[in-house]
C-alpha cells in the first residue's frame, strides 16, 4: 500500500534533516523561529510537560566519604541499595574526581557542538562504532524527533582511535573517561554488596566491559512546549554515570508524575539500567527519565557514560543466587547480542526493554 501524502511528506522531512548532517544545532543556527513538524510531539506527551507536584527530594545524594572504612561502607551500601531498589537514581559526591575535570569536559563538549556545521558534518553517521555525531538515533523509528545532538565515543570493547576524537575536545574527553571509570568500578562493587553478593561478583560478569561516552547538547528551542529534549526512556545497559551543567531539565518518573533531578555541583548522577534490573531479578529498578527542551538562550550540556557488558555473545539473565522457589527468575536467559538487536530496532521510548525477555 502506498503511503499517504502526510506520511510521504514526513519521510521526506526526516530524510532532509538527516541528510543535512548538522543536527538540531544546525536548525537553530539557521535562525528558525518555529520547530519543524517532525519534532512536534503527540498530545499525550505534551500534556505531561505540565509542572509536577513532586519535588527533587526523592532523589538522594550519597556521600562516598569513608567508603573503604568498615562501618561507613555498610551505611553507604545501604543507602545505595535503597535508592537502586526504589527510584533507581541517586547522585554521589566526594567520589574522588576533581571538579575541574567535569568543568573542562562540559566546556569541551560545548565547544565541539558549537563549531560550524560543515566542520562537524564528516562525523555525522548512524552507526555506533568509533566516534560519531548523532541527532535522533531512532529518527526513522520514532513518532516524533527530539531536540538534542550527541557526540558519541566508543571506548570499549572496541575502542575508537583517540585521534578520531575531535581535537577541540580530545584531551578533556580522554581525561574525563580515565577519571570516572574507577567510580563506575567502585559503584558496581557497592551495588553487588547491596544484593548480598561478594564485592566482585558483578564484575566477574564483565558487566562494564563496554563503555560508551556521549556528550549531549540541548540547544535553545523556540517552541519548548511542543517538543522534548529527550523523550521518556530507560537506559538499556547496566549502569549510567552522568554529569550535567547547571541548566536543569532532567526529570525522573516518580509515582504518577515527574521529579526534577536538580544539579548538585560536583555530583555524578547514577542510574540503574535495564540489564542490571534483569540480572538482579528486579531487586534493582530501571526507571523512566527524560529531558525537557530548553527555553533558555543558553544550551544544556550533559555527559553520560553507558556501561554495558563487553562480550556480546555472553549469556545473561537473573543470577541464580538471587532466585528461589519463593522468588523464581522473572526473566529468561539471552545473549547480549540479541538484547542489543532488540534495542536498536525499535523506538527509544518508555516501553520497557526487559518486558521483551520476561518468562
Amino acid at each position: 500500500m502506498a503511503p499517504t501524502t502526510d506520511s510521504a511528506q514526513r519521510i521526506q522531512e526526516l530524510k532532509q534533516f538527516d541528510e543535512a548532517k548538522t543536527g538540531v544545532k544546525g536548525l537553530v543556527d539557521s535562525g528558525i523561529t518555529s520547530i519543524p513538524s517532525i519534532f512536534i510531539n503527540p498530545p499525550e506527551v505534551l500534556e505531561t510537560l505540565k509542572p509536577s507536584r513532586y519535588t527533587g527530594a526523592e532523589i538522594p545524594t550519597i556521600d562516598l566519604t569513608g567508603v573503604n572504612i568498615p562501618g561507613h561502607r555498610e551505611k553507604i551500601v545501604d543507602q545505595i541499595k535503597s535508592a537502586a531498589s526504589t527510584v533507581g537514581f541517586f547522585q554521589v559526591i566526594n567520589h574522588g574526581v576533581p571538579l575541574e575535570v567535569f568543568d573542562h569536559a562540559i566546556a569541551a563538549v560545548g565547544a565541539f557542538h558549537e563549531q560550524p556545521g560543515e566542520v562537524k558534518a564528516p562525523l555525522y553517521k548512524r552507526g555506533v562504532e568509533g566516534v560519531s555525531l548523532k541527532s535522533n538515533q531512532d529518527l526513522f523509528h520514532s513518532k516524533a524527533a527530539y531536540w538534542r545532538d550527541t557526540l558519541m565515543v566508543q571506548f570499549d570493547p572496541k575502542p575508537a582511535d583517540p585521534k578520531e576524537i575531535p581535537e577541540v575536545c580530545r584531551k578533556q574527553v580522554l581525561e574525563y573517561h580515565r577519571q570516572t571509570l574507577p567510580v563506575a568500578e567502585l559503584l558496581l562493587g557497592l551495588l553487588s554488596e547491596g544484593l548480598g553478593l561478594s564485592t566482585g561478583r558483578l564484575k566477574e560478569l564483565t558487566l562494564i566491559g563496554g563503555q560508551t561516552f556521549v556528550g549531549n547538547y540541548y540547544p535553545y528551542c523556540p517552541q519548548p512546549d511542543l517538543t522534548i529534549g529527550f523523550r521518556s526512556h530507560t537506559d538499556a545497559g547496566v549502569l549510567t554515570l552522568l554529569i550535567q551543567d547547571d541548566m536543569g531539565g532532567l526529570q525522573v518518573k516518580y509515582k504518577e508524575g515527574w521529579v526534577d533531578l536538580k544539579p548538585v555541583p560536583g555530583a555524578i548522577v547514577i542510574n540503574i539500567g535495564d540489564l542490571l534490573q534483569i540480572i538482579s531479578n528486579e531487586e534493582y529498578k530501571s526507571i523512566n527519565h527524560r529531558v525537557l527542551a530548553q527555553s533558555s538562550p543558553e544550551p544544556r550540556i550533559s555527559i553520560a557514560t553507558f556501561y554495558n557488558p563487553g562480550a556480546v555473545e555472553d549469556v545473561y539473565g537473573p543470577l541464580p543466587e538471587l532466585t528461589s522457589p519463593e522468588k523464581p527468575a522473572i526473566y529468561r536467559e539471552f545473549t547480549f547480542k540479541d538484547y542489543l538487536t532488540k534495542f536498536f530496532t525499535k523506538e527509544i521510548d518508555s516501553t520497557s526493554q526487559p518486558n521483551h525477555f520476561r518468562k
